[in-house]
């Protein structure tokens, strides 16, 4: 199996840290989440499902939203503030509210006039200017079985003109496409980003009226190696049994077995999870486990007495699991580089636990992890890839303006142990490890708090990829490895967190990573993010809706 190796504490990051990025004053998520469910699920579902709402792919078509007049609509309720959302899913436990999925759509009352012509009179045309941000930054969600056909199709030019109000509104407030990563970061692949001038040039064209050069029925595909969805995978594994919650409950952490049954070992070159139900999964991880932890993981699943697998919190269901993979709405196919993969031993097998949030109603869910898939005897020559995660402190005392019996932090910790379990919280592990003390955070008394620390690499060889989270309060996140050498690089900055688009990010170029190397992780939290009907309360490292983590974990292969 992969090892999951946790890094060591190279220096005290309290030594010339390196400054965060300023907080930027943005609307706080508690409020954007309410604008979100009033207007946002009408128009920004146009272009992504940052919502995670929807249906089946069979309802796709008729349940798709129509921007033409919903954007306006939409632009008229917005704060005047940021609009994007800034809250998402994935690593491990965290959580936030999910916007309710909109079921009636306002007629449009004008429609731009999309009659075929060369260019509009900027001279803008439709195939050599439009089509090409359309293919390479939406069309890989909004086509074929993409996610975000269950809100939007862009499946012809026809559809996309029609669209186009909606398509500029959400360009241009920076809602989609998603990409949180700064130019402060190493070059990635798949950047769904846009500059300027692509912004400007959607604008234009949409106020020359859409026109196009192009037939309507003209085909709109994702640009080539940009599709989000393994499309013909070679194992489809479904979970062991359903779960079926129901709508306004507390949101459960669900624990669900996937067991491919292959026949022997060999590697997972391609993973995909794919929510049947994608209104009520919020977010998703994975791990990888041995046989020797199912007859155990088995008994729980059978006792649970509440539908299909059993409740759970942490990173580690069983004393085998490896943390291996991530799903948040709009985060695309893992695949491993052409040589690599995920080695599996013989009776290896998954457990997928599940975030669900249920402010929608929704049939049983029943997902299915889709694997590429080597058996050993034909991938003797593969690389096994490594997987290492990085824990930094996540402590958010209360502001002076707060007060309650939780802004007392042994409070706070008592209460998450109770609702988590002991390894749900690991706020005093953390600070340990990183040579630090609650001591050392009691000066954040204005709502803002940040932290560093710097660890051993612990892993060598090429980064295949590179992933960072936080919860919902959670502000900006930084990853910096061999911090203060000549040989610094900044690896992936995220100056506004959004807790909605959690993503998986390939360098570009070849970074190589020595054991011995220092990796500097660096969160900031703002307490104007957090829902201000919570009862006030010192925010801690552990698994909760309203707790916080500093999270990372990279992927490499051997060189």
């Amino acid at each position: 199996m992969t090892g999951k190796t946790v890094a060591r504490l190279m220096t005290n990051h309290t030594e010339n840290p390196t400054p965060m990025p300023a907080p930027r004053a943005d609307t706080p998520s508690w409020w954007r989440r309410s604008w979100v469910a009033f207007g946002a699920c009408l128009v920004p579902a146009a272009v992504l499902a940052a919502c995670s709402l929807g249906g089946d792919d069979d309802a796709a078509t008729s349940d798709a939203v129509d921007l033409t007049a919903d954007a306006e609509i939409a632009a008229t309720s917005t704060p005047a503030a940021d609009t994007t959302t800034s809250d998402t899913a994935t690593s491990d436990t965290a959580t936030s509210d999910t916007a309710t999925d909109a079921t009636t759509t306002a007629t449009p009352t004008t429609e731009p006039d999309t009659t075929s012509v060369a260019t509009d009179v900027h001279g803008i045309s439709f195939a050599a200017d439009i089509e090409p941000i359309i293919t390479t930054s939406c069309a890989n969600c909004h086509t074929g079985n993409g996610p975000g056909t269950q809100h939007v199709i862009m499946d012809t030019a026809g559809v996309v003109a029609k669209a186009s109000v909606g398509i500029e509104f959400v360009t241009r407030t920076g809602f989609m496409p998603p990409w949180p990563a700064s130019d402060e970061s190493v070059a990635f692949e798949h950047d769904w980003s846009l500059t300027d001038d692509q912004i400007a040039l959607l604008a234009d064209w949409h106020e020359a009226g859409a026109p196009l050069d192009v037939a309507e029925d003209h085909v709109i595909a994702p640009a080539s190696g940009q599709t989000v969805r393994l499309t013909d995978p070679d194992v489809a594994v479904l979970s062991q049994g359903a779960y079926d919650g129901k709508l306004g409950q507390d949101d459960e952490y669900r624990c669900l077995i996937y067991d491919p049954e292959f026949d022997g070992p060999g590697f997972v070159t391609g993973m995909d999870f794919q929510p049947q139900q994608e209104q009520v999964v919020h977010h998703a991880v994975g791990f990888l486990l041995s046989a020797d932890d199912r007859a155990a993981l088995e008994a729980i699943d059978a006792t649970d007495g509440n539908g299909g697998g059993w409740t759970c919190f942490g990173f580690s269901p069983a004393p085998s699991a490896d943390l291996i993979y991530a799903w948040a709405p709009g985060q695309a196919a893992s695949r491993y580089p052409e040589g690599s993969g995920l080695h599996l031993d013989d009776g290896d097998f998954f457990v997928i636990q599940t975030h669900y949030h249920f402010d929608v109603e929704a049939p049983a869910d029943q997902s299915t992890l889709a694997l590429d898939w080597t058996p050993e005897d034909e991938g003797a020559d593969l690389d096994r890839v490594d997987i290492t995660v990085y824990t930094g402190p996540a402590e958010v005392p209360c502001s002076s303006d707060e007060a309650g019996p939780l802004c007392d932090r042994d409070a706070a910790i008592a209460l998450a142990r109770e609702k988590y379990g002991p390894g749900g919280v690991l706020a005093d592990g953390i600070l340990a490890l990183c040579g630090q003390t609650p001591a050392d955070y009691a000066g954040f008394t204005d709502g803002y708090s940040e932290s560093s620390c710097d660890l051993r690499a612990g892993a060598s060889g090429e980064l295949v990829s590179v992933f960072g989270h936080e919860h919902e309060v959670g502000a900006s996140f930084r990853m910096t490895l061999n911090p203060g050498t000549p040989e610094e690089l900044v690896v992936l900055d995220i100056p506004d967190w959004d807790f909605d688009w959690q993503l998986n990010y390939e360098p570009t170029d070849t970074i190589v990573i020595e054991r011995d190397d220092v990796v500097r992780l660096e969160c900031s939290w703002d307490r104007a993010r957090r829902d201000p009907t919570l009862e006030p309360a010192y925010i801690v490292w552990s698994d909760g809706t309203d707790d916080e983590m500093c999270f990372a974990s990279i992927v490499t292969r051997p060189i």
